[in-house]
């Protein structure tokens, strides 16, 4: 009997073309999806039908993927797909290939996905007044739509060019615009800005109430790499972010194995290579936080992130949103955790301190925008939810467990017993820390500790001896010597460079620095040479000369290097104790000095 079904199942005839049947059939096939959601069926069919979609959803309802992982998820379908932005174009230049020639020609491709700077590019521009060119392009889909109302930052202008291209391209083609942030008063403006004709096209909009629920941060001390939740954290600055990963690479035992690599970044410095490599790592567990900056903020698409941090207050609730969507996208639960400045926080009027600095920052509280301001500040009846959902003309419906600041009457006690934690685990690994680092840690007398013009120019020595080093065993020009030679190896050995008299010593003082291995020994050699510079310079500073010390310094190979980087004040310090003749030219000092060594 079963068989007998199965044979009349193949037998039935296939759904008509341009059905609903045919449609949901044809997206499950193709995007390889057991099911769709309602909204995607939707208006996959309203597309179908020549009408133009502006669409406002929550973040993390499957409208939208990462320029790269589109052109590959296309590709994996069966269509060519081009993504163009400046790493991709670059990348194909090195291959001999021109992204935009392949563009122009149309052949087999079916998908171009950009970057919305790339589309006011010279190139794109001479594609537009191309009339063979317009006549291939039959749809055009736009992710993040409210950047069309940013008056500034780095997508402003990019968008701006999008409204201009509604006027060069066919009026047969058919325009999808999506947005998790818009409110019912702003959504027809945003519209009108895209070109959409009032009343021609379809406004759709769902709840953009979202299943990610503030929450506070309970974490213990690591014990193993799976202690550490899939989280990305948000730094306004490469710099910023860099000292993030430094400080949490800090919280990671060294028993936990590759501690070095649970926590990387990823920026706009990084190629395409890297932040896809990146992501593939991270969803596979590999590496558990990825500390980024604005680049991730829109379309970022990893599914497996449990935990979103902010770590700076920013200025529209819109960009804060698009962020905290990062998370939960693979619909499962997650958090979002939002660091701000304590004057964040409303005070009665009673309690305003009356001193400059408290009406300073009761006038920094009265700027804030609104909802930032009633989202740092919830109350039971006007929770975190509450004030998003808000904010998009949404109503909102309290649940028992809606929002962890203000709803959840164990956060605060279960909270402070995790800072207990942290505290006694920080002490504990301070201890050790220093049980184990000061005996092995013991100077034979051999260098001085520099005085702080010696210590400058020390700095600028080791800063240009790393970019020297980095220039020959980096894999890619794109990667920043920081990667290499952070800065607080470098602060390390500032502080303790009168200890750097062999390889024992330096491995401990650069504890952390994951080139050691390959760079240690070269930086041992160059560290001896230049301390023993630095020791002649102070026997002649302290004894106004010396056969001795100025034979030192005249046989050590880096003398006109360590007197071309020294500062001009130790320079003239050292002149006027030996009874050169001081200037303000730097190049008249070295060559004075070194003329003293040769006499």
């Amino acid at each position: 009997m079963d068989e007998f079904d199965a044979f009349d199942a193949l037998c039935e005839p296939p759904p008509a073309v341009d059905s609903r049947e045919w449609m949901d059939t044809l997206l499950k096939s193709r995007c390889k999806v057991p099911r769709m959601w309602p909204f995607q069926l939707e208006h996959s069919m309203d597309i179908n039908k020549k009408k133009d979609v502006f669409c406002v959803i929550a973040t993390g309802m499957g409208k939208t993927v990462l320029v790269e992982q589109q052109a590959e998820v296309a590709t994996a379908r069966g269509l060519r797909a081009l993504a163009i932005n400046e790493d991709t174009v670059r990348e194909a230049a090195l291959e001999k290939r021109d992204l935009w020639l392949e563009l122009m020609r149309g052949d087999d491709v079916r998908v171009a996905i950009m970057t919305p700077q790339m589309v006011k590019s010279k190139r794109m521009q001479q594609l537009l007044n191309s009339r063979d060119f317009v006549a291939l392009v039959r749809w055009v889909s736009i992710d993040e739509g409210q950047l069309i109302e940013q008056k500034d930052g780095v997508f402003a202008a990019g968008y701006l060019s999008l409204s201009i291209l509604r006027f060069k391209l066919n009026s047969s083609a058919v325009w999808i615009v999506v947005t998790a942030t818009a409110t019912k008063a702003r959504a027809p403006v945003m519209a009108k800005k895209f070109g959409f004709k009032p009343g021609a096209y379809i406004d759709a909009r769902y709840s953009t109430q979202s299943q990610i629920h503030p929450t506070l941060l309970r974490t213990r001390p690591y014990r193993n790499a799976e202690d550490i939740v899939p989280t990305v954290i948000f730094a306004k600055t490469i710099e910023r972010g860099f000292s993030i990963m430094d400080y949490l690479d800090k919280l990671i035992p060294s028993t936990i194995p590759d501690a070095g690599f649970l926590i990387k970044l990823y920026n706009g410095l990084m190629t395409s290579t890297y932040r896809r490599n990146l992501k593939s790592d991270f969803a596979a567990g590999k590496v558990r936080v990825m500390v980024v900056t604005d680049t991730a903020a829109y379309g970022f698409d990893v599914p497996n992130v449990r935990r979103v941090i902010t770590t700076d207050l920013e200025d529209y609730f819109e960009e804060m949103e698009q962020k905290f969507g990062r998370a939960g996208r693979d619909r499962q639960p997650a958090e979002m955790i939002a660091f701000a400045p304590s004057w964040v926080r409303n005070l009665a009027p009673d309690t305003i301190p009356s001193t400059k600095a408290g009406r300073d920052e009761e006038e920094k509280r009265a700027k804030l925008r609104e909802p930032i301001r009633s989202w740092f500040n919830p109350v039971p009846h006007f929770c975190c939810r509450h004030a998003a959902l808000h904010c998009n003309s949404e109503a909102c419906t309290l649940q028992p467990d809606c929002c962890g600041p203000v709803h959840d009457p164990n956060a605060s006690r279960i909270d402070l017993l995790r800072v207990a934690e942290w505290k006694e685990h920080f002490s504990r690994l301070q201890a050790a820390e220093e049980l184990a680092s000061t005996p092995r840690l013991r100077t034979d007398g051999a260098f001085i500790v520099l005085t702080q013009h010696m210590r400058t120019s020390l700095s600028h020595m080791i800063d240009r001896w790393s970019h020297q080093m980095w220039a020959r065993i980096r894999t890619s020009r794109e990667l920043p010597c920081s990667i290499f030679f952070p800065p607080f190896i470098l602060q390390a050995i500032l502080d303790k460079a009168h200890l750097c008299m062999d390889l024992d010593n330096l491995k401990t003082i650069t504890k952390g620095w994951e080139y050691f291995d390959e760079c240690g020994a070269t930086l041992l050699k160059f560290l001896v040479e230049t301390m023993t510079g630095f020791d002649a310079i102070f026997d002649e500073l302290a004894e106004s000369g010396g056969s001795d010390a100025g034979e030192r310094l005249k046989i050590s190979p880096d003398a006109r290097t360590l007197f071309r980087l020294a500062t001009i004040p130790i320079l003239k310090a050292f002149c006027r104790a030996n009874g050169c003749k001081v200037s303000r030219n730097k190049e008249d000092l070295i060559e004075r000095l070194m003329l003293y060594f040769a006499r």
